[in-house]
């Protein structure tokens, strides 16, 4: 029986890069000389007509501002940025048009999909660390679209940031929600993509609590300087800077008070990782096998469920994730038209 053959139409939804990555691996398959290999092709090629479904089923839909009018109910994006904004954690998915569900759908089969290539991988070629590396990229630009989501999100569902931003936000989360992602999350999910990549890539050493050495292997493991340089000017709120720290050391300002607290009675000046979870009781939140990409969206994930919890109750730290403020700040100087 013919092996089923790797083949891109100009329909695709996969990106150049992930055909080159898909073109290296099936290369891999077929030189493997391994048993299964015929069968591995024909399950990948199964999964890859199933992401072209969903593909297809998300195009069947209209873009999400075209259809404006029910008899008498209008949406517009006016409608849309207060629907969202009057939302919460809680409930936000109810109010999320049908199409944005299938993007997300499609994200998520996409991811999936790379998960199962790198399985796949590790039964063909376990000793190509390039071909690993090449897919693992992959495996987190997926994980970094669906954080890109749910940056664009809260940032639209704070009712307290100015309408302007708000309805910027929303232009860009429709138009990744419509495939036609805007000028603006263009320009501005690269930035996201080096800030997530170096800061996956450091060791955090959490010393003094400052974060300064975890800046500098921030900017030397290629973080976007302009991240670095957001939180290092003068004029920044206290939130933002506890927001930032958060980021640096990976510990809620919550606990980052009670180390500050613990280290000025005994006298510390420094502290390390171990005496540090030691100290606040910390211990692993997942599984070390819980799968390539699953600790970058935890490390968002967290911090933002966190941040929105202080929104929602009114407590003291930061409202939002310093990749949150960052977003705001990037948002405020983009035209209108750029974001749509």
């Amino acid at each position: 029986m013919v092996a089923p053959e790797l083949h891109f139409g100009t329909d695709t939804p996969f990106t150049e890069r992930e055909q080159s990555a898909l073109s290296d691996f099936w290369q891999a398959l077929e030189t493997s000389g391994h048993q299964d290999a015929e069968h591995f092709q024909k399950l990948c090629t199964k999964h890859i007509g199933r992401i072209h479904s969903i593909r297809d089923s998300l195009e069947s839909f209209p873009a999400v501002l075209e259809e404006k009018s029910l008899g008498r109910r209008e949406r517009s994006l006016f409608t849309l940025v207060e629907l969202i904004a009057n939302a919460t954690d809680a409930d936000y998915e109810m109010y999320l048009p049908t199409r944005s569900l299938l993007w997300r759908s499609i994200t998520m089969a996409r991811l999936n999909f790379w998960r199962l290539v790198r399985y796949l991988t590790e039964e063909v070629a376990p000793d190509n660390a390039e071909l690993f590396k090449t897919i693992e990229k992959r495996i987190h630009a997926c994980v970094y679209l669906k954080l890109a989501e749910e940056l664009l999100l809260s940032v639209s569902m704070d009712s307290t940031l100015p309408r302007s931003v708000r309805d910027k936000a929303v232009r860009s989360l429709t138009s990744l929600w419509d495939a036609n992602p805007s000028k603006a999350v263009r320009k501005f999910f690269p930035l996201l993509e080096a800030v997530w990549d170096a800061r996956r890539n450091i060791v955090v050493s959490v010393g003094t609590l400052l974060g300064i050495s975890e800046i500098m292997r921030l900017l030397q493991a290629g973080c976007a300087p302009e991240f670095v340089n957001h939180f290092c000017r003068e004029r920044m709120s206290k939130d933002e800077g506890l927001a930032f720290q958060e980021f640096l050391i990976g510990v809620s300002s919550e606990k980052l008070h009670d180390l500050e607290q613990l280290m000025a009675e005994s006298g510390m000046t420094s502290m390390t990782p171990e005496e540090a979870e030691e100290a606040l009781g910390l211990e692993p939140t997942q599984p070390e096998d819980s799968g390539v990409g699953v600790e970058s969206y935890h490390f968002h994930r967290e911090r933002h469920l966190q941040a929105a919890a202080r929104r929602l109750r009114h407590l003291p730290g930061p409202k939002h994730t310093a990749e949150e403020y960052m977003l705001v700040y990037f948002l405020e100087d983009f035209d209108s038209e750029d974001t749509a």
